[in-house]
């Protein structure tokens, strides 16, 4: 599964199951092992695939039979998502359009459902960037809060996006372009751009939950404006190491910064604990493996809200010198003064597309 081999502790992420179902969703593309399903439990996840279905069915003649999807005259929506559970790169391209829209002069806002945090279920709510210090990373979701610390910009959170659109057209007077991350399931505000994220997985065994990973059929991909392959047409690759230190003590600014030659130089010395709290955590070792470093690797549930804790009592149990984790991870250590946090980096990473899709993009988007 992994180019080269990293050293790994005795932790296990929390639900063998579903570890062993992702590898039968994936065992066609090599994406790891090979599943140890019998007939009973295919036969099993078979039938679900077969309600998943109807209930899709439903759904669809419920939406035709209520009112359209909201537009909103003036605003360009962006929708950028994934076929498949997991992540794909999906927010960190949501926060590359936003960056290239926003070096072109354009104001954008953002909207996310706020994955596992409490304004999922509550009514949308703004969050504009000079009140970023005063909001937990909990209460508007992991992702959501890295997209609007990284992008600078206001952020809508709630699961439904047109009423998130609403009240971002209050608090954000002129709003030229809404980016949605992870929104190309969602049914109530209508998208004038739908933004198709593609990693290496592909599209695993081609199956609707539970048989398969995808959560819509595959069908047309011409039914998106934008088809991007992940280290292809957008190239995610580390950039720097941050010190998390002041962001635990709740400052978003001014985190010292380490070039990825000299922190691999200084990080050879020392036993490393890596985390990876993440949807794939075998990117971020897999990485960490490429720059040369050996390490201890603790892979935890994605959205895992016990994280922070969790990996000050396994770096006490270690006897570790640093912490080494992913800026996803990082935020959730935000205005927690734990002690790990004096000892722990977080890999930051620069986003970007080719040169010549950059311009098609801002042209369509300009042109729309």
């Amino acid at each position: 599964m992994f180019p080269q081999p990293y050293p790994q502790t005795h932790e296990r992420r929390k639900n063998p199951f579903s570890i062993r179902l992702q590898a039968f969703w994936f065992e066609s593309v090599g994406a790891g092992p090979r599943s140890e399903f019998g007939l009973g439990i295919r036969l099993g996840l078979l039938l679900l695939e077969g309600l998943h279905h109807v209930g899709r069915w439903v759904y669809w003649l419920k939406t035709k039979l209520s009112s359209p999807p909201q537009r909103v005259p003036g605003v360009h929506v962006i929708a950028v998502g994934n076929l498949i559970l997991g992540g794909a790169g999906k927010t960190p391209c949501s926060l590359a359009i936003a960056e290239m829209l926003g070096k072109q002069g354009l104001k954008c806002g953002l909207i996310s459902r706020g994955y596992r945090s409490a304004a999922e279920h509550g009514p949308a709510r703004v969050i504009l960037p000079e009140a970023l210090t005063d909001t937990l990373p909990e209460e508007i979701g992991d992702e959501a809060w890295l997209l609007a610390w990284r992008a600078g910009l206001p952020i809508a959170v709630g699961k439904q996006r047109a009423e998130g659109l609403e009240s971002l057209l209050r608090e954000v007077p002129g709003l030229q372009v809404a980016i949605l991350d992870d929104g190309l399931q969602q049914r109530w505000l209508a998208a004038d751009t739908r933004v198709l994220i593609i990693d290496e997985r592909g599209f695993g065994n081609g199956h609707l939950l539970p048989y398969g990973p995808l959560r819509e059929p595959v069908g047309d991909l011409i039914r998106f404006d934008w088809v991007l392959h992940r280290e292809q047409e957008i190239l995610i690759r580390p950039d720097h190491w941050i010190d998390i230190s002041p962001l635990s003590r709740g400052q978003l600014q001014g985190l010292q910064a380490h070039d990825l030659i000299s922190a691999a130089t200084q990080l050879k010395t020392q036993r490393l604990l890596a985390v990876a709290g993440v949807a794939r955590p075998e990117r971020f070792f897999e990485e960490l493996s490429a720059m040369g470093l050996a390490f201890d690797a603790l892979p935890l549930a994605d959205h895992d809200p016990g994280l922070a804790e969790r990996v000050q009592e396994r770096w006490r149990a270690g006897s570790y010198h640093r912490v080494l984790m992913t800026e996803k991870d990082a935020v959730k250590f935000f205005r927690k003064d734990l002690e790990v946090s004096r000892h722990a980096w977080a890999l930051r990473q620069s986003i970007r597309f080719l040169p010549n899709l950059e311009t098609n993009m801002i042209h369509g988007f300009k042109a729309s």
